[in-house]
């Protein structure tokens, strides 16, 4: 479920920091690739957002690069919303 989809965001980016910093730069893509995929909803990704809105800001390194693919993902949700 959502909660485990979480979780794999969340370890997704501890290895990005912690051993992977290679793919630090590459964080929006593979979120972008995982959620193409159907391995992530967006609710998940979004949640992910949320719960790190109130983080320090060294732990919102990721979140940042995400940015515009999460403010996408916002306005596609509104857009549904709509109809």
């Amino acid at each position: 479920g959502i909660v485990y989809q979480i979780e794999v965001i969340l370890k997704f980016e501890e290895m990005c920091l912690e051993s992977a910093k290679e793919f630090a730069a590459l964080f929006p893509q593979v979120l972008h690739l995982l959620y193409d995929k159907e391995i992530l909803q967006e609710d998940a990704i979004l949640r992910w957002a949320d719960e790190k809105e109130g983080a320090d800001e060294s732990d919102k390194v990721f979140l940042k690069r995400s940015e515009k693919f999460i403010q996408w993902l916002k306005e596609a949700e509104e857009e549904e919303d709509d109809d």
